[in-house]
């Protein structure tokens, strides 16, 4: 059990934050999440309700509120809501993010390249001002969501959202160094390729060859969130040191499953 730990997760209502939340909450901890919008939140809300409404002496299991990360000015409120609904908040999760346009760099008109910088980049520094005063009176953890770009690699067409990732990794390990554990830890969490709308959302914006290259390697790497998420839930409540990195899709799996590949078909996307 998760000895009734208060967690608060940016974008928990679909894809990986959402089996996120499921996991946290089968695990008997205290969730909170948000959405960008009231119904795609009511929704999650409703499927990740616990029978009987999950409400126990500590208040209720489960909660949310909207966000928009491109309304920063909101975040003091969403901080004093997840407050006020667990008590206090032991891990806060950076989840929250969207991707870019498919295309090379300087076709991007300025609106994506801001939208995605401002979400992806500057929400999640924007997030971790809010939560430092609740994660200071727990001494809790604040984490930080990697993704492609995080580690300097570059795919064609996914450029700008690499540069934020680029820029996140930066941005995490430098606030685990400030910090240093003494207020609270902060620690970042590297899920690698899921099949999530977050990537088959450009299934329609390819060609049918182009699709089917895709198809092939999402295959062989990508992993369903439930997946992910239960890896990562154990051990982000088993976290202890200041400027822990908790990675699914390592090196040596990846290298792994391309060595499989050809005698273990996997069909993670059609």
């Amino acid at each position: 059990m998760a000895d009734s730990k208060r967690i608060v997760i940016l974008g928990g209502t679909r894809g990986l934050g959402k089996a996120l939340a499921r996991e946290f909450l089968g695990r008997g901890a205290r969730v909170f999440i948000t959405g960008t919008s009231g119904q795609s939140l009511g929704q999650a809300l409703s499927e990740l309700s616990p029978p009987g409404g999950g409400r126990g002496d500590g208040g209720p299991s489960l909660g949310g509120t909207v966000l928009d990360l491109l309304s920063p000015q909101d975040l003091p409120r969403v901080a004093a809501e997840a407050e006020a609904c667990l008590g206090g908040v032991d891990h806060w999760i950076n989840n929250a993010g969207i991707n870019q346009e498919p295309g090379r760099l300087l076709d991007l008109d300025d609106a994506n390249c801001e939208k995605v910088l401002r979400i992806d980049l500057l929400g999640p520094l924007s997030a971790a001002r809010a939560a430092a005063p609740l994660l200071a009176r727990s001494a809790g953890w604040l984490w930080f969501m990697e993704g492609h770009g995080s580690d300097g690699r570059i795919i064609d067409g996914l450029s700008l959202y690499g540069c934020s990732k680029r820029g996140l990794a930066y941005l995490w390990k430098a606030l685990a160094r400030e910090e240093g554990g003494r207020r609270f830890k902060v620690g970042a969490l590297s899920p690698g390729i899921m099949a999530t709308d977050f990537i088959l959302q450009n299934r329609e914006k390819q060609g049918e060859e182009d699709w089917k290259r895709s198809a092939r390697m999402f295959n062989i790497l990508a992993d369903r969130p439930e997946t992910v998420a239960a890896f990562l839930v154990p051990r982000i409540l088993a976290a202890t040191r200041n400027g822990s990195r908790i990675a699914w899709l390592t090196n040596r799996k990846a290298a792994a499953r391309f060595m499989a590949a050809p005698f273990a078909r996997r069909n993670i996307v059609e």
